[in-house]
């Protein structure tokens, strides 16, 4: 039987150097992306007026400060659902916009992003 760990190696390394230019790439993608202001779209979809929007990106840096804070002081997703529908009554209890605005987050400005590796972490939307 012939020793198949070279090739084993080879393919492996071919894998991982496939997997850097993937990560290269994506982090390109979310650039672009994030140049094109997401959220903005996503709250004109919603018709949020310009003093909606400017509170929600208030919230959002507060978000980001509180996350990267100690444990007690992190925010939890019943805070974030209370302020969000606090800036859209309209939008209360509407699910897909509170889903659709934590996905956002993925592909929106650095800091946002990392707000958003919080809310996965935290396991947000986690509706009780």
């Amino acid at each position: 039987m012939a020793d198949t760990r070279p090739d084993v190696a080879a393919r492996l390394a071919d894998l991982e150097a496939r997997t850097r230019e993937i990560e290269a790439v994506q982090q390109l993608i979310l650039r672009i992306l994030s140049t094109t202001k997401p959220l903005d779209t996503v709250l004109e979809q919603y018709g949020a007026t310009e003093t909606q929007a400017r509170a929600f990106y208030k919230l959002l840096d507060e978000l980001v400060n509180r996350a990267r804070g100690r444990e007690q002081d992190r925010p939890t997703f019943a805070y974030f659902q209370m302020q969000l529908e606090n800036i859209f009554p309209s939008l209360r209890n509407d699910r897909e916009f509170t889903r659709l605005v934590i996905d956002t987050l993925k592909i929106e400005r650095a800091a946002y992003r990392e707000l958003s590796s919080y809310c996965a972490a935290c396991g947000w939307p986690a509706w009780t």
